[in-house]
């Protein structure tokens, strides 16, 4: 180990002495630089290597390289390239490779190998980058993505991104996002291609032409200067001087000559100009990329988020289009021929005509009336679905136009659906939400008035979808713009059943809590009644199942809030002590975990740290939590933060020792504790959220989105 260290260190010579020769490190930095890459390469050599130490290594090269650079730069008077200004870079390369060797199945290292490559220009190394990655990693969409994007946007070397993207597609027949950007691909070029033609004035008709000039209004003809024109009969007679000219001054080279002027007058040939037409060439009519498109859905044929995909690839480009309109047209009939009981397929067809145009474009308006006609007809099969699907899109159109008329036209149609839907009794969660939010939004009467018939259908929605968290929530968010006597006479009750019936939603919990916060500042409720209130909000809350599933996450966060929510009103209603006395009573009733134990020593440290009985209070508190998780790094270095500022060294010394102990990676953790000496450290939330009380709530806080 020690004689392949010593092996790098001394390949380090000639570069150490070439930046000491041109002054752009001192005697000092250079062995500084020795000392840190020794150190460097001695952790690289460990029994069992790890990323952390190649990644360090790494970044102290790139900043080293980016210091020599800036120093370099200012050194005016020497601009010979020596070893010094290849070494570094070189040198990274050289880590990559090593660690690569080690970690060659970690995908996010040869991302920022790939990188590094770009950024430096090295173009022939990320050839073999790639192909390197490819050949590990064939499975892997992005890395042939990522290459076929380097040949055609810094090569221009579409061949070769085609080639790159055949051979994926081979390999990964069912990835999705390969047959997208395959297409995309060939769409990018024909765009590309096209705009090209339209600069150099190349196969535009006459029309087009014609709205180019009138959309250019920088252009004015009058100041124009006309040339005069040349007859095709001048023009011969000019080609006849310059020949003469030409074969007396080159006798010599005369069979030569001849061959080059055979070529430059050698007509194009009828099928040579028909193809460079872009309505007869098949690339640039977009056959290719229309061939992707059959070959994608005939190998996956069962996805609509699939095809959908082909044709919002196809509608992000504005101008020039590169498909023409029967080929999008076959897209279209695609989607609506295979996925014909889907609502999201007919609705996606139905809004053809709208997608067609900007909202401030001419045929916008005619767009609008073939839309919703599509969309009735869509719905006439009364599908629940569908008819939210149609609420919806009108009700985004609504909110895009800014056309008083069309506005108007949009709020008529939506308020139709509504009625139509409740006429045959289509009814859904989604729907209701729709309603009362539309309703909330956008009615011209009072909120007061308004709000009464947005609570009435609440209450049916409710009634009928019990189960839905959505609509209780809305219905507790519309209650609280009533009255204090109206919530007082309705809210109980619905909170009694939503704990009942929703018991795993915070947002339910967060309502409650406000609730009885709220009512006790409001006089509504005695100290007694909303402790008691709390008190069986945490017994209910011990009592749920722990979250060990990605599907009950909100579970942990419902505990530590409820007891934290209580904590923060015991502490507004009696102080330190009441705080002191309910948490010490909560400890002996429950199972308290991180985030309560954080939020009483939150609460001890806002209160005061100078006097003896706080310092004990939080001591007392700290060995608690860290007793919830004894390898948490961040409690032992907030309990460390704690003791040094209140000047208790000793007992921070004792702190650390035990703490060497628990935590994973000593070495890291020492790290990080001269970080938190030095002020760098940041203390995290450990979950402890802090209830904001909101008396006054407006319109746009009652409304949600669905």
């Amino acid at each position: 180990m020690a004689d392949t260290v010593q092996f790098y260190m001394e390949e380090m010579i000639p570069e150490m002495r070439d930046l000491e020769q041109k002054g752009i490190f001192s005697k000092t930095e250079i062995k500084s630089i020795i000392k840190q890459r020794q150190k460097f390469e001695y952790a690289l050599k460990r029994r069992i290597s790890k990323k952390a130490d190649f990644l360090r290594y790494i970044e102290y090269e790139m900043n080293l390289e980016a210091l020599r650079k800036k120093r370099r730069a200012r050194m005016v008077s020497d601009t010979k390239m020596s070893i010094s200004d290849y070494a570094g870079p070189r040198r990274i390369y050289f880590i990559y490779k090593r660690c690569l060797i080690k970690f060659k199945g970690d995908i996010s290292i040869w991302l920022q190998y790939i990188d590094f490559a770009k950024k430096n220009g090295a173009t022939r190394t990320l050839g073999k980058i790639f192909a390197q990655a490819i050949q590990l990693h064939p499975t892997n969409e992005k890395m042939w993505i990522l290459a076929a994007a380097w040949e055609w946007e810094e090569n221009a070397n579409i061949v070769a991104a085609r080639v790159l993207l055949q051979r994926a597609i081979r390999l990964n027949t069912t990835t999705e996002s390969l047959w997208h950007e395959y297409f995309r691909l060939e769409l990018v070029y024909i765009a590309k291609i096209l705009a090209r033609r339209q600069v150099l004035g190349i196969d535009v008709s006459n029309k087009e032409a014609e709205d180019d000039l009138m959309e250019d209004d920088e252009v004015d003809t009058n100041n124009m200067i006309k040339l005069p024109g040349v007859t095709g009969e001048e023009y011969s007679e000019f080609l006849k001087e310059d020949d003469a000219k030409e074969e007396g001054s080159k006798k010599s080279s005369k069979a030569k000559q001849g061959k080059k002027e055979k070529k430059k007058k050698e007509a194009l040939t009828e099928e040579k100009a028909e193809a460079l037409q872009t309505e007869k060439n098949p690339v640039l009519r977009g056959d290719i990329a229309m061939v992707v498109f059959r070959n994608g859905v005939e190998t996956i044929p069962t996805s609509f988020s699939f095809r959908k995909g082909f044709l919002d690839i196809a509608n992000s480009f504005i101008k020039p289009k590169p498909l023409k309109e029967d080929s999008i047209q076959e897209i279209y009939d695609s989607i609506e021929q295979g996925f014909k009981g889907l609502p999201e397929a007919r609705a996606l067809v139905a809004r053809r005509a709208i997608d067609a145009f900007k909202v401030d474009e001419e045929g916008y308006a005619m767009g609008v009336a073939e839309t919703v006609k599509g969309f009735w007809a869509a719905c006439e099969s009364g599908d629940v679905k569908m008819v939210e699907l149609f609420a919806q899109n009108m009700t985004w159109e609504y909110r895009k136009t800014k056309e008083e008329n069309l506005k108007l036209y949009f709020s008529k149609t939506i308020d139709r659906i509504f009625s139509t839907a409740n006429k045959k009794k289509i009814h859904s969660e989604a729907l209701y939400l729709l309603h009362v939010n539309w309703m909330l939004s956008s009615s011209t009467q009072s909120f007061d008035v308004i709000s009464k018939k947005a609570l009435t259908v609440l209450d049916k929605a409710v009634a009928e979808h019990p189960e839905s968290t959505a609509l209780t929530i809305q219905q507790i968010r519309l209650l609280r713009s009533f009255s204090r006597s109206e919530q007082i006479a309705r809210l109980p009750e619905i909170f009694a059943r939503a704990l009942k019936v929703h018991t795993e939603s915070f947002e339910v919990w967060r309502e409650y809590a406000t609730f009885l916060r709220t009512a006790y500042r409001e006089e509504d409720m005695t100290k007694e009644q909303v402790e008691e209130a709390f008190l069986e909000a945490v017994r209910i809350t011990t009592t749920l199942l722990p979250d060990v599933t990605e599907e009950r996450a909100d579970i942990g966060l419902i505990k530590q809030s409820v007891s934290g929510w209580f904590l923060d009103w015991m502490n507004e209603t009696e102080g330190i002590e009441g705080v002191r006395r309910l948490y010490q009573s909560l400890m002996k009733r429950s199972l308290p975990d991180l985030g309560f134990f954080m939020a009483c020593i939150q609460l001890e440290k806002e209160n005061s740290v100078d006097q003896p009985g706080s310092r004990k209070a939080i001591a007392m508190l700290y060995e608690k939590a860290i007793h919830t998780n004894e390898k948490n790094e961040d409690i032992y270095l907030s309990f460390l933060k704690f003791l040094n500022e209140t000047g208790q060294i000793e007992a921070a010394n004792k702190v650390m020792w035990r703490a060497g102990k628990a935590v994973e990676n000593s070495d890291a953790f020492s790290q990080r504790y001269s970080e938190l000496l030095e002020g760098q450290w940041v203390e995290p939330s450990f979950g402890v959220t802090k209830l904001e009380l909101d008396m006054d709530v407006d319109t746009e806080d009652v409304t949600m989105s669905s």
